[in-house]
């Protein structure tokens, strides 16, 4: 019982705790240990949600320069936390009375929600109405009259997320579904579904709060799934994808490659007893019959079956038809009567 911890060590685990800064324990080997949930467990990996965070830092700096403009003020504006989280919970940790955005991105699946802080609310509010933002209003449900005011500053956000997914998916396009202040009503998923929670820090002038972008999973999914089967047509070192004629060039170029052709004659299984036993002139019986097609492989893989001859000195095997293929190949127009 060596590994007892005294009442220091103790409380000093138990203020880390409190102060959220336990994140993982060290074990007696020395391993750090970080506890995992497989009732919740992360579906998205670090390097998935690397594009998501590439994508809104990008609508944040478009954000400070956009509204900056709008608002004719200083406008510090940072994404601070990308977590992923259950539907149930992104809810709770809104506050009470807030103002949401329901939007889709067509032609993405699932319902987003865009939630700003009514503290900031208020603050632009009062920017627009020729104040500075540091008014200190109750937090209550703005009035239509107040909703009507800040729309515009609600669509900018909107459009600008717009064009930042559209530096990515051009097809993308963002459609408000409705507004809701209070987030129990807000039925955008099930309560046990997995999100993925954008949160933003906001400082205009002398307002200053929260935004927070809701994602689904199946949005998170589609997009993973777009970037993938991009990344696979991006040919260029910068990104750019070939044109037809270069795509062209180089399938002809590969045309000119030599490939090894080899066919198997049949196999057999044997004791390592007999190995040792065998001379010249003893029998191996295949497993094919001589009327069986042999596979003709190609940089091994069997592209070809066929039957066995000998022409002189020279076998041969000629080609019966050809396999067929387990994935369609590229849409690539060769004449293949050249070579």
């Amino acid at each position: 019982m060596a590994n007892i911890l005294n009442q220091d060590e103790i409380n000093s685990l138990l203020g880390a705790m409190e102060r959220g800064k336990l994140d993982g324990v060290e074990s007696g080997d020395g391993v750090k240990v970080t506890e995992y949930n497989f009732r919740r467990p992360n579906l998205v990996t670090k390097d998935q949600l690397r594009s998501f965070q590439d994508i809104h830092t990008n609508f944040a700096r478009e954000m400070i320069s956009g509204l900056s403009l709008f608002l004719r003020t200083g406008v510090e504006f940072e994404l601070i936390n990308t977590e992923q989280q259950q539907y149930g919970e992104f809810i709770k940790t809104l506050p009470g009375v807030t103002h949401s955005v329901i939007f889709t991105a067509e032609p993405l699946p699932g319902v987003s929600v865009l939630e700003v802080n009514l503290s900031l609310i208020f603050g632009v509010l009062d920017m627009l109405l020729g104040g500075q933002g540091d008014t200190n209003s109750e937090i209550r449900v703005p009035t239509d009259i107040e909703i009507a005011i800040i729309t515009p500053f609600i669509e900018r956000i909107v459009d600008t997320l717009q064009n930042s997914w559209r530096n990515v998916m051009k097809e993308v396009s963002l459609h408000q579904v409705g507004t809701e202040s209070d987030p129990e009503y807000i039925q955008a998923a099930p309560v046990d579904a997995p999100v993925v929670v954008m949160t933003f820090d906001v400082k205009i002038g002398f307002a200053s709060g929260a935004i927070n972008i809701c994602y689904p999973l199946p949005t998170i999914q589609a997009v993973n799934e777009y970037l993938e089967a991009a990344a696979g047509q991006m040919d260029s070192y910068y990104g750019r994808k070939s044109d037809p004629e270069t795509r062209q060039n180089i399938f002809t170029s590969l045309l000119d490659v030599q490939l090894p052709v080899s066919s198997v004659l049949g196999e057999a299984v044997i004791r390592g007893s007999d190995l040792m036993k065998l001379r010249q002139g003893d029998i191996v019986v295949l497993n094919r019959n001589t009327a069986d097609v042999l596979p003709l492989n190609v940089a091994g893989k069997q592209m070809f079956v066929g039957r066995p001859g000998r022409i002189k000195n020279n076998l041969f095997v000629k080609i019966c038809e050809r396999c067929k293929k387990s994935a369609p190949g590229p849409a690539v127009d060769i004449d293949w009567n050249e070579k």
